[in-house]
């Protein structure tokens, strides 16, 4: 569903879709391993010829088919990755990805792109959070009813209400940056990631340089089997979307017709219905709320994935090939939705003072 043509702009953005789509991906593939040859060349492991040669290869020397027809035979995408690139360097068979195994390229890679994701997603974040600022200036000194429990409280302030937010998704910006200090990591480590094969210390000149070159930390030893910086990553953006579906939640619950104190700025045909013609349905808060919480639940899956047997264990690392990518995809839709939502977001403050009026002479009657 996320790559219908008529849907897939309602559930991510076409900038997310880029960074993970098919394309991408064998593109982050080829660039890990031609990065890894020129730092192996570097310390004299592979001739630098041979990275060069590996360097010169692209997307184009690669048959698609022939890589879906050795995925489903062996299970994994980078054997006949490697067989391709082999078969276009035949002088230089021996050394295209030496000394790597399958789990070195796919999780470099999938660091590379959760690296250019969550760049994508704080550049989003910082256009909704404008977004509120605005309705924080515009609304300085409007009240509203405040609301406890489903009940009527005591008057607040807009401005608070909006502030609230805004301090929720700073904290929500902050925690994505500090887990991605934890989990955009390289992974250079072999067979079962102890740097294997390597002598005189190459293996790790070799793993800081490609670190380096890729803007990724390290972790020593390896983090193969230890799943916990890609969950930080993912949960962080769990809680972010946790945090959007409630705002979009309260935004959508107070455009109701009940209360109507918020509403969407009007477009000819926005949010009609094909039943019921004097309607004028809020969609971004609805979207907004909907993706979020899809967003939300993908993220909760990354902790059953953190569970390794031993020093790999390809039954739950399969899942994050899944679960990773679309909650990124979903966090980018409900943050798209939540800047369209806080953008075209129209207060009535008439319509929250005679709240206000109506809630002060029923409790002066009640007295």
């Amino acid at each position: 569903m996320l790559d219908y043509a008529i849907y897939r702009d309602c559930f991510s953005s076409a900038e997310m879709r880029s960074i993970w789509s098919e394309h991408a991906t064998l593109s982050a593939w080829l660039k890990v391993e031609q990065v890894l040859a020129a730092h192996q060349a570097a310390v004299g492991l592979i001739p630098a010829e041979a990275a060069e040669a590996i360097k010169a290869v692209s997307i184009c020397d690669l048959d698609c088919s022939e890589l879906q027809a050795e995925m489903m035979l062996v299970g994994r995408p980078i054997v006949g990755l490697v067989r391709q690139m082999r078969s276009v360097l035949p002088d230089h068979t021996a050394h295209v990805h030496f000394r790597a195994t399958t789990q070195d390229l796919m999780d470099t890679a999938m660091a590379l792109q959760m690296k250019l994701g969550l760049e994508s997603l704080q550049h989003t974040l910082q256009c909704v959070t404008a977004a509120i600022d605005h309705q924080i200036s515009s609304h300085k000194d409007t009240m509203m009813m405040g609301r406890t429990n489903g009940q009527h409280a005591v008057p607040i302030h807009l401005a608070t209400k909006f502030k609230v937010w805004r301090s929720e998704l700073e904290r929500r910006s902050r925690a994505l940056r500090e887990a991605a200090e934890r989990g955009l990591n390289v992974q250079i480590g072999g067979p079962v990631g102890d740097l294997r094969g390597y002598e005189n210390g190459t293996g790790q000149q070799v793993k800081k340089g490609v670190a380096a070159s890729l803007g990724l930390n390290t972790v020593e030893p390896h983090w193969q089997n230890a799943r916990d910086g890609v969950a930080d990553i993912v949960m962080a953006l769990g809680a972010l979307c946790g945090t959007l579906c409630k705002i979009a939640h309260n935004v959508n619950q107070l455009s109701s017709s009940d209360i109507g104190e918020f509403s969407e700025a009007y477009e000819p045909g926005k949010g009609i219905s094909s039943a019921m013609g004097h309607k004028r349905n809020q969609r971004a808060s609805e979207f907004g709320e909907a993706v979020a919480r899809l967003g939300r639940q993908r993220a909760e899956q990354i902790g059953e994935l953190t569970l390794h047997e031993h020093e790999r264990s390809g039954g739950v690392w399969i899942g994050e090939w899944i679960v990773v990518p679309e909650t990124f995809l979903l966090t980018s839709g409900a943050l798209q939705w939540s800047e369209q939502m806080l953008k075209s977001l129209v207060a009535d403050p008439d319509a929250m003072r005679r709240l206000l009026v109506d809630s002060s002479q029923s409790s002066v009657s009640c007295t």
